[in-house]
């Protein structure tokens, strides 16, 4: 650490941080556009002007390393003056679109405007427009709103190995456009909307979908794969709208796949909301009543699954199962990628499709001898019943059908259509836990969705299921209702 003045109060920073990064961590906010703490610098948009004591010119703040007993001034009258005549420039050929624009309400164009521009334009000559173009599978660029900030082509190069973007032609006629005759088709198409400061990158699929101010976000994490990107969640209407990284420098967290931003749809459609019963809809009194009178008689039960539950729920469906008085084994391990250290198939996503098998494992949600072994076991007919956890259970029994099969998922879909019994449950945006990633990270996500009135999540089947069992080992009349 190292100590500092900002118009003229000391503080304490991180020496190795620049000016920007420092200036935030004590408060102080200086304005930018190219800048970005996992990108090199480049010092394109002129942005972050300061004065420094000592040197006669005004300089970049994001290529100035902090140093002990640096004295800097971001609000005097010439730092203000500098970043009113950047923003004008910006501004020359940038059209007035913001009513339209998909970026409105969380653009820094419209933040930097507002608080370093001079508010009227000398510029009076005719803007200059150049048709939007399709760059990508999922990627649009304006080319009018763009700023050249270069923070496109940095992230492609730098973050992702690709160089599909470049920067063309001079002066007035400079646009950022595709290096290639191929369009964009990597995993983080996304990232560069995100990435890009004002209105120039947008993706075909949120396009003209909703503005940003009717969201209601909460702090999420992505249920994805085994990295846990920290998102927020943007919901309106009780339909999930889009996913957005939520930033933790600390655990160098900036950006999101596409694979697990765009991945909303199933929270929206083909919901599984009621109780199935050898494939047709039944009443959960009933369900509930056979499979707890099931469990009574029971010898050997599986549980396969529960990967994708959080932490809190597994803690809840691993009590439950200890009480049921029947040898039951879990595994929540099913596929060979969970068996291994996930590998990195991008820079984000790894192999791990699941967002909480580290958390299931270290919650004992496991088996000595493995799904292969259970598969087996199966198919000899070992288990009474079997229950799969929000997986695809033909793809975990490799075909083989179990005495009672007895699918808890979120969605409609064939294995519940084909199990003996299809339990409707809370999907993670519709409650509140925690994951734990790769990295052993457990981190919390929060209630996004409002879930229909009566709806379980697993934790609260499998406790529902027990009180059930404990009221027919008692010889109580069970209760009648669908609780």
């Amino acid at each position: 650490m190292v100590k500092i003045k900002i118009d003229g109060i000391e503080y304490e920073v991180d020496e190795k941080k620049n000016l920007i990064s420092a200036a935030k961590d004590v408060g102080v906010d200086i304005p930018f556009f190219c800048f970005h703490p996992k990108l090199s610098v480049v010092g394109m948009c002129r942005m972050c002007l300061i004065e420094i004591e000592g040197i006669p010119r005004l300089q970049v703040a994001c290529n100035t390393k902090v140093a002990e007993g640096l004295s800097i001034v971001t609000n005097s009258p010439r730092v203000k003056e500098a970043r009113e005549g950047t923003m004008e420039f910006l501004l020359a050929n940038h059209p007035l679109d913001c009513p339209v624009c998909d970026k409105a309400g969380e653009c820094q164009l419209q933040d930097n405007s507002f608080n370093s521009g001079k508010g009227n334009s000398r510029f009076t000559l005719e803007k200059r427009n150049i048709p939007q173009e399709e760059i990508g599978t999922n990627l649009i660029i304006n080319h009018n709103r763009c700023i050249v900030c270069y923070r496109c082509v940095r992230f492609e190069e730098e973050m992702i190995g690709e160089s599909n973007l470049g920067l063309f032609e001079r002066g007035h006629h400079s646009i950022i456009g595709l290096a290639k005759e191929e369009p964009i088709s990597h995993n983080y198409q996304g990232a560069l909307a995100d990435i890009c400061p004002v209105g120039a990158l947008l993706n075909d699929k949120t396009l003209f979908k909703s503005r940003v101010w009717w969201y209601k976000s909460e702090e999420s994490v992505c249920p994805g794969c085994s990295t846990g990107c920290k998102t927020y969640t943007n919901v309106r209407d009780n339909k999930m709208y889009r996913y957005m990284p939520r930033v933790d420098e600390e655990k160098d967290q900036y950006f999101l796949c596409d694979k697990g931003r765009f991945d909303v749809e199933w929270l929206n459609s083909n919901r599984l909301f009621a109780y199935y019963k050898n494939g047709a809809v039944s009443t959960g009194s009933e369900v509930l009543e056979e499979i707890a009178l099931s469990i009574s008689k029971a010898v050997k039960i599986a549980v396969l699954g529960g990967a994708q539950e959080s932490n809190e729920n597994l803690q809840s469906i691993r009590s439950s199962l200890e009480k049921f008085g029947v040898p039951i084994v879990m595994e929540a391990r099913v596929s060979d990628a969970q068996y291994k250290e996930p590998e990195q198939v991008d820079f984000l996503l790894t192999s791990d499709e699941r967002p909480n098998t580290k958390g299931a494992v270290e919650a004992k949600f496991v088996s000595n001898a493995g799904v292969t072994a259970l598969r087996e076991s199966i198919s000899k007919g070992e288990f009474d019943l079997v229950f799969v956890i929000k997986e695809d259970a033909e793809s975990v029994l490799n075909g083989i059908k179990p005495k009672t099969l007895i699918v808890l998922d979120t969605n409609l879909n064939t294995s519940v259509s084909k199990a003996s019994f299809g339990i409707p449950v809370k999907a993670y945006s519709e409650q509140s836990g925690s994951f734990t990633n790769k990295n052993g990270w457990k981190q919390n996500f929060k209630k996004s969705m409002e879930p229909p009135k009566g709806l379980l999540s697993s934790g609260e089947f499998f406790e529902e299921i027990l009180n059930r069992v404990s009221e027919l080992r008692s010889g109580k009349e069970a209760v009648v209702g669908n609780r």
